[in-house]
């Protein structure tokens, strides 16, 4: 795709392809309604295939400040394509499947130290940095930096575009990269902490830095000390509180929450958010 122009300072970015089984535009939307909960920097732009465009309501499109239709292409490697995309000079790229509990306007200004800065520690529904290596063994046997695409602060520099274009150089290469060069190849596809672990081996520049952010909570079973296929929502109780703090387990979420089983999303916990923006607004 060619290069949208930039005409906005800074703001969210999240990818929306409906599938068979999952409405990934309703996550997108309770994503959006959480960020203008707690966020004052919540302009947040929503990427669609056309297909996926056709379910967006009317209320979802007065909360979604630009909705950008792109081609439907295989799962995670349509945000090789958020750079092009992105109206935002500055851009936080997050996965659909995410709550930000609380405000992040200040990670604008750590996070803007590098041009492309991803998450390299993930923490468990407690905030402790995870240390299980269950799901990052490809990452171990080829020497790759822990990348996990799902908090991403990119900004519209040459940096950028250098990362962006080797996440295409490896999707146009993987078959060969997958037979003939990488160890312990799983990945008959690559998903995105892939693609993002192999195209900044390539450039040779750190695309994580030394502070606690960005980082996110993730509710994968092994990273919380869970036998692996229990979803977190048998595991351990939660709420959402009138102050909208979300509680799990009896902690406080602190951190971006990749609530992982899409079934967490619900029309209940979406209109509790729907109503507080309503009041943010009013």
């Amino acid at each position: 795709m060619r290069m949208q122009p930039k005409d906005e300072p800074c703001g969210w970015l999240t990818f929306a392809q409906n599938s068979d089984t999952v409405n990934y535009v309703d996550m997108a939307y309770l994503l959006a309604l959480s960020i203008k909960t707690t966020c004052k920097h919540n302009r947040i732009a929503v990427a669609v295939d056309p297909e996926s465009a056709e379910t967006i309501s009317t209320i979802q499109r007065q909360v979604f400040d630009h909705i950008i239709i792109i081609p439907r292409m295989e799962p995670f490697h349509n945000e090789a394509l958020a750079l092009d995309i992105t109206p935002f000079k500055e851009t936080f790229k997050v996965e659909s499947d995410m709550l930000i509990p609380r405000s992040l306007d200040h990670w604008w200004d750590g996070c803007r130290l590098q041009d492309v800065c991803y998450t390299s520690r993930v923490r468990d529904y407690r905030g402790d940095i995870a240390t299980t290596r269950n799901y990052r063994k490809f990452f171990d046997a080829n020497n790759l930096t822990d990348a996990y695409n799902g908090f991403t602060y990119f900004r519209y520099s040459e940096s950028s575009t250098n990362f962006f274009n080797n996440i295409k150089n490896v999707l146009a290469h993987w078959d060969t990269l997958r037979d003939r060069v990488l160890n312990h190849s799983i990945y008959d596809k690559p998903d995105t902490d892939v693609l993002y672990g192999v195209a900044q081996s390539f450039t040779g520049i750190p695309c994580f830095n030394n502070l606690s952010y960005p980082t996110f909570t993730h509710m994968k079973p092994a990273i919380n000390g869970w036998v692996e296929h229990m979803t977190w929502l048998d595991a351990v109780p939660w709420t959402l509180t009138n102050n909208m703090d979300l509680i799990v387990g009896g902690y406080a979420q602190q951190y971006p929450f990749h609530y992982y089983d899409k079934s967490f999303c619900t029309p209940e916990l979406t209109d509790r958010y729907e109503q507080t923006v309503r009041t943010i607004i009013n």
